[in-house]
């Protein structure tokens, strides 16, 4: 049995019915969730929305792919070079840690530049790579989801990262 992640593409705003019609199903589900900020006429509320809208993530065989596309509210299967696209478990990994939030720490060092390449040495995110946004306090790295074609910034504490390239043109 050979269980891999992939991702669904959901009708607009199914991801949370469609998550919970696949675990009824049986399926192991997982929809990333942020906390954000919303903002009506006469308040401001704290609201749960997916990290990637439109997206589901489930881990199965791909020959189960063809029933948890049945379900309601799943548009697809996302594809890479005509087959399902397997994410790797170290990207779902690098997700989880991302939503676990990272240490603050104060900046000091300036030595890098909008684009460049760097590694995170330690801490949630040991080994991921990214490309360095910018500098307010703390240091933002960008992380490219390969299949996803998403970007993802983190704070990252600027003593967990090392530069290991240039920007790329």
């Amino acid at each position: 049995m050979s269980l891999s992640w992939y991702a669904l593409y959901t009708r607009p705003r199914f991801e949370k019915k469609v998550a919970v019609r696949l675990e009824e199903a049986g399926y192991e589900v997982w929809l990333p969730m942020q906390t954000v900020v919303r903002q009506w006429s006469d308040r401001k509320k704290k609201v749960e929305v997916p990290l990637f809208n439109s997206y589901v993530f489930i881990h199965a065989e791909q020959k189960d792919l063809y029933h948890a596309v049945q379900t309601d509210g799943v548009a697809r299967t996302v594809h890479f070079n005509g087959a399902p696209a397997v994410i790797r478990d170290e990207q779902i990994d690098v997700i989880r840690k991302i939503l676990i939030g990272p240490d603050a720490f104060d900046i000091r060092e300036r030595s890098y530049a909008r684009g460049d390449v760097v590694r995170v040495m330690q801490g949630p995110l040991k080994g991921s790579q990214g490309r360095w946004i910018n500098w307010r306090g703390k240091k933002r790295v960008c992380l490219e989801l390969e299949q996803l074609h998403h970007v993802i910034l983190v704070e990252v504490p600027a003593a967990y990262v090392e530069k290991i390239g240039p920007r790329e043109v």
